[in-house]
C-alpha cells in the first residue's frame, strides 16, 4: 500500500475512494472530479443546488 505524499503529483494514478453510501472502490478518477462529486452530495451542495433553481425559476 503505498501512501500519497502532497509533494507527489499523482492526478491520473489509482487510488482508494469511498463515497457516503457507496463502497470503496479502485479508480483514476481526477481528485477534482471526487471533490466536486462529494461537494453535490453533501448538504451544503443540497442547498446550493436548491438555490440555483429558485434563482433560475424567478429569473436571476
Amino acid at each position: 500500500m503505498s501512501i500519497e505524499k502532497a509533494t507527489e503529483r499523482r492526478a491520473k494514478a489509482s487510488r482508494q475512494i469511498k463515497l457516503p453510501g457507496k463502497s470503496m472502490q479502485y479508480a483514476a478518477t481526477d481528485p477534482v472530479d471526487i471533490a466536486r462529486t462529494l461537494r453535490a452530495n453533501s448538504k451544503l451542495g443540497q442547498a446550493e443546488k436548491k438555490l440555483a433553481a429558485l434563482e433560475a425559476k424567478n429569473g436571476r
